[in-house]
């Protein structure tokens, strides 16, 4: 139903700090406004936003950035120089995470093809949920599937265009929190359907607009944790 995570907002307390950041510890290139920076990462828009309007972008949130096998050992050297860096070896894949300006814990994980940008997508975000049983309903509804369930921890993992985390609260590898008020964005065959999938379930349903030139006006949902989910036609 969901064909791509085409963004995912974060909150930052100042936008110069943070881009300078990503800009220069991630080597992000995009576009700076009054409350908003947006950097391109593969299909997906990071934006790093001010508590200017609503939604205000996810606090505290994990999130995993794909590299190349042969990019991941430059990350990690160049990263642990100037920070705390933790690296998990996950048999088939590795990992190291690295908190941001704003506690955010920005995770960087083998998975991108090789040959390709030092970063190629968003694979990963995890949220924050007071219930899981009814955070995985609703979002099995929109066609993501439960393909883990943690062993001595409350979360689940759920595929779908990215990878989506649930966690109640908790603290994970690296002290990752799941975020709370998370700002994503979809891009969708029937934008109409994916709202009307989850519409019983869901604290809101408004329709707002693009804002992209796109033509047509988006829908917006709240899940029943408060998270803004938008869906754009592809």
């Amino acid at each position: 139903m969901l064909s791509a995570l085409s963004a995912l907002a974060l909150e930052v307390h100042h936008l110069a700090p943070a881009a300078d950041w990503y800009e220069t510890h991630l080597g992000l290139d995009g576009d700076r406004h009054e409350h908003e920076a947006r950097y391109q990462v593969g299909e997906t828009a990071l934006v790093l936003r001010e508590p200017s309007t609503v939604p205000r972008g996810g606090v505290h949130v994990h999130y995993a950035l794909a590299t190349p096998e042969d990019r991941y050992d430059d990350w990690l050297a160049e990263l642990h120089q100037t920070f705390n860096v933790v690296e998990f070896d996950f048999g088939s894949a590795r990992s190291l995470y690295v908190d941001d300006p704003d506690g955010h814990c920005v995770e960087i994980g083998t998975g991108g093809q090789n040959g390709g940008a030092p970063l190629t997508g968003v694979f990963e975000v995890a949220l924050e949920v007071e219930d899981l049983g009814r955070a995985e309903a609703f979002y099995e509804a929109l066609g993501f599937e439960v393909v883990d369930r943690g062993e001595g921890r409350e979360r689940t993992r759920l595929d779908g265009p990215m990878a989506l985390e649930l966690w109640e609260p908790q603290r994970g590898i690296a002290d990752a929190r799941g975020g709370v008020h998370a700002d994503l964005r979809f891009a969708t065959p029937d934008p109409e359907a994916a709202v009307e999938a989850v519409a019983e379930r869901a604290c809101r349903v408004e329709t707002v607009e693009s804002g992209d030139g796109a033509g047509g006006e988006p829908h917006r949902v709240r899940d029943p944790d408060g998270h803004y989910l938008t869906f754009h036609a592809e």
